[in-house]
Formats: structure tokens, C-alpha cells, sequence
């Protein structure tokens, strides 16, 4: 595709993308606790994150820090 068919697919479509911090939403992986940064992308108004899943485990990512286990018996 040419530079202006690129230009012009991200302007039709709002193409955009960004680095953001998520977290494996499963709790006994590795990516749980300390989170990945990965590629969001959004286009039409629909957002995803790229790679879709975690590459551990393949849970699906949380966009909110999970909370740490309760400091109570501890």
C-alpha cells in the first residue's frame, strides 16, 4: 500500500495506536502481578490490544491493576 493509502486508511478509520500497561487476569501466571506493556490499538471506535492474549498463558488482559491479596493474616 503507498504512503497515501496508509494516511488516508488511518484517517477514514481513526486508526490509532498507543503502549499501555495491563495485567493477565489470571492469577497464577507470571504477567498477573507485575503487568506487560503492549500495543493498543483502536480503529471505527472499537479498541484491542495487540497481542490479543497473554502470551503465557493466553488469559485475557486486565486494564485495571488487580488487587494484592489481603495484608489481614499476614
Amino acid at each position: 500500500m503507498t504512503e497515501f493509502g496508509v494516511m488516508h486508511d488511518r484517517w477514514l478509520a481513526d486508526f490509532r495506536q498507543a503502549e499501555t500497561h495491563v495485567w493477565c487476569a489470571n492469577p497464577g501466571c507470571d504477567n498477573h502481578a507485575d503487568g506487560v506493556t503492549v500495543t493498543y490499538c483502536s480503529e471505527y471506535g472499537q479498541g484491542w490490544c495487540e497481542p490479543e492474549e497473554c502470551w503465557i498463558c493466553n488469559g485475557s488482559w486486565l486494564h485495571e491493576e488487580p488487587e494484592g491479596p489481603d495484608d489481614d493474616g499476614e
